[in-house]
């Protein structure tokens, strides 16, 4: 399917899709997973980052339920599937987050500040939470 198909929410995948709910989100990030160019409105980055976590904590915790005794995250299945999703979903969140700061009219490489323990993915939340400008337009 192109970049230039209209989706269900009527707004081809090529472009951001501001409000999107949360179920095209999720369908937009697999379908755009290994897209760096273009935009993402908020809602498609933070409705991807909240079902990532989501994944993320049950592959963690579900395990735990297997082995009662075990201390709580430190189950080795439980670690290995969840660091076997962050694998899987990598390159798809950092185009997302690329898209998502070239809607902010930011390079994608601000990512990088992701290797600044601690202050570097605080700036990126911020930067992350900034609204759409219409300069983002360059990056599509």
């Amino acid at each position: 399917m192109s970049n230039d198909s209209v989706q269900p929410g009527g707004v081809a995948l090529r472009d951001p899709f501001y409000g999107a709910p949360f179920a095209e989100a999720v369908r937009r990030f697999w379908r755009k997973y290994t897209v760096f160019t273009g935009r993402a409105s908020r809602a498609e980055y933070w409705w991807w980052w909240l079902t990532s976590f989501v994944v993320g904590l049950v592959l963690l915790l579900v395990p735990q339920l297997f082995t009662p005794g075990s201390p709580v995250l430190e189950n080795p299945v439980g670690s290995y599937l969840f660091v076997l999703w962050g694998l899987v979903t990598l390159i798809g969140s950092l185009a997302l987050g690329a898209r998502r700061l070239h809607d902010a009219n930011l390079s994608g490489f601000w990512q990088f500040l992701h290797v600044v323990f601690g202050v570097g993915s605080l700036v990126l939340l911020v930067l992350f939470l900034l609204p759409s400008s219409p300069k983002g337009a360059r990056f599509d």
